[in-house]
């Protein structure tokens, strides 16, 4: 099974690097820090009320910003330089021009107003002529575009800082590379005027229709592949799960990626859609499914479901876990966050835990040894201490034991890798032995005639074994005599060991009646042999008692004569 796993592991591999392929360079915390930024620059240039628009760079980009926010185009064209244009841009509308800009720009980059500059001349150390400041860089599919700020002339022999007519230039190629298709914009004409998270009205709708689709798309693909699962007997089960919840809700998030992408979002709008939720969500659903497929293919096996289940279940939840943390910390590094802080408060952490968690640490410990050692198994019967019962699930942090009575115990794994476990299922046979008190009273022949027959019965029935097999008259008590009687049947089942022990049972008890003999019971008895003489077996005199025991060849004749189950 593992040449067929690994190349479909790889596989949602390289899915998880494509759910982050396409994310953009600029974080969260860089749109969080230029928005605070921004808004300390402008709370600054309120309070100087000499500066008027168009004086400095700064003002020129605050107005343009303020005329942009208002959607007031009329307003923000009086800040581009419309001198020595090309004849072919002569019937080109400023404010059209300025509003193309202005959706070019935002889909590229975030102005930081902290760079301007805030002194009428503009910055007089960058190498650029007096009347010249750089705004930012643009990047181009195979080049770099650099926008400018010019000074030139205005009303009342003053100087205003205006977007460069080299810059006002370039608008046309910018809107043609990064613009929208007219028939979309011409759709924001029919809807109401809203902006929601930096998207347009048109982008809202699109949006909306974007999560429609993917959750249609995504719907239909799962049936797709779990009617092709239904011709797997062998994997329809484990990989149902996977296609049905987990890789569903991964194709949705990712198409859902990959439409966003094509809505032409500014780079404020994409940073919280496109890169920081749908990407680490695509990632997330993912990571969980794999860990339940992988959980799923190995318990696939009945032996591990036998003997693993009760500790990949909790594993995997903790592995989901940890999948889950990794991808909130990759998500904050992503969004320019240092982490190493919140590692190292991690790592503060899991050693108070692990302080304070000692004894289920010791219980988890106790689980891996249980399963690496395995000295019982779920399915063995065991006595542990005072308790004895059938092992029905270890887990992360107790065993589960059903006791005969039915009621459940449950003990924590440190206790029972460290106990002493009489593991009864994994005994080869099952002894049956008897001491048989026969009552005062008995002559000698009547007990080697009981001793014979004894021997024969455990050396012809076909359910015992040689191992052990032996009959013995080991003591004179005060109140009998005690014969011994030990052997092994051959089955370790206890429901086979019952029924050959009933069968021996019955058995002796006609053996004890053939010879006149009785079982001694714990009673005070007054013998008087006057009364009468005790009954004696009749035996030739030429019959002589295999003493101390039958031989080889006999027991060996013997074995397996007497039938069982008995026919009577």
């Amino acid at each position: 099974m593992t040449h067929r796993i690994l190349p479909l592991i790889a596989c949602l591999l390289l899915l998880a690097q494509w759910s982050h392929a396409d994310d953009s360079s600029l974080t969260i915390k860089d749109v969080i820090d230029t928005g605070e930024k921004a808004e300390a620059v402008i709370a600054d240039s309120l309070q100087d009320d000499s500066i008027r628009p168009g004086d400095t760079p700064l003002s020129t980009m605050l107005a343009i910003m303020n005329a942009a926010q208002d959607g007031n185009w009329d307003a923000a064209e009086a800040y581009l330089d419309m001198r020595y244009l090309p004849a072919d841009m002569a019937d080109k509308d400023a404010a059209t021009l300025m509003e193309q800009l202005n959706i070019v720009w935002g889909q590229q980059r975030i102005l930081d107003l902290t760079r301007l500059s805030t002194h009428p001349e503009g910055h007089r150390d960058d190498g650029l002529p007096s009347y010249r400041d750089k705004i930012a860089t643009l990047t181009l599919p195979d080049d770099t575009l650099t926008l400018y700020l010019q000074r030139v002339p205005g009303d009342d022999d003053r100087r205003i800082w205006k977007i460069s007519n080299a810059t006002v230039q370039q608008i046309p190629h910018l809107w043609e590379l990064f613009g929208y298709n007219p028939t979309i914009t011409r759709l924001a004409d029919y809807l109401p005027d809203f902006t929601v998270l930096y998207m347009q009205n048109w982008q809202v709708a699109g949006l909306i229709l974007i999560i429609i689709g993917a959750w249609l798309a995504s719907s239909l693909l799962r049936r797709l592949t779990l009617r092709l699962l239904e011709f797997s007997d062998r994997y329809r089960n484990t990989l149902h799960q996977f296609f049905s919840m987990p890789f569903r809700w991964y194709l949705f998030f990712k198409m859902m990626q990959l439409g966003v992408a094509e809505l032409g979002l500014s780079i404020r709008a994409q940073v919280y859609l496109n890169q920081s939720a749908l990407g680490y969500l695509a990632t997330l659903f993912l990571a969980l499914g794999v860990i339940e497929l992988l959980s799923a293919l190995f318990l696939s096996s009945a032996l591990n479901q036998k003997y693993w289940s009760g500790i990949i279940r909790p594993v995997r939840t903790i592995l989901k876990m940890i999948a889950a943390v990794v991808i909130f910390l990759l998500w904050l590094s992503d969004s320019g966050y240092d982490i190493t802080t919140v590692l190292a408060g991690l790592g503060i952490g899991s050693i108070a835990v692990a302080l304070a968690a000692q004894k289920t640490l010791e219980n988890v410990i106790g689980a891996f040894t249980l399963y690496i050692a395995k000295p019982v198994q779920p399915g063995d019967f065991c006595r542990v201490g005072a308790t004895a019962g059938v092992i029905e699930e270890i887990g992360l942090r107790s065993t589960r034991i059903r006791q005969t009575d039915r009621t459940v115990v449950y003990v924590p794994n440190a206790v029972l890798a460290s106990a002493s476990i009489e593991n009864i299922s994994e005994s080869d046979f099952r002894r049956y032995h008897r001491d048989l008190h026969i009552r005062l009273g008995a002559s000698t022949d009547q007990l080697r005639q009981l001793l014979v027959d004894l021997r024969r019965l455990i050396y012809s029935h076909p359910r015992l074994t040689e191992r052990a097999a032996r009959v013995r008259f080991e003591e004179i008590l005060r109140d009998g005599y005690r014969i011994s009687l030990n052997c092994y049947v051959d089955s370790s089942a206890y429901g086979e060991f019952l029924a050959v022990a009933e069968d021996l049972n019955l058995r002796i008890l006609r053996i004890l009646e053939d010879n006149g003999v009785h079982l001694a019971v714990p009673v005070q008895q007054w013998v008087n042999n006057t009364e009468g003489s005790t009954p004696t077996v009749q035996r030739s005199q030429d019959e002589a008692l295999p003493f101390p025991d039958f031989s080889d060849d006999d027991k060996a004749a013997m074995k397996g004569s007497l039938d069982y189950p008995y026919k009577g």
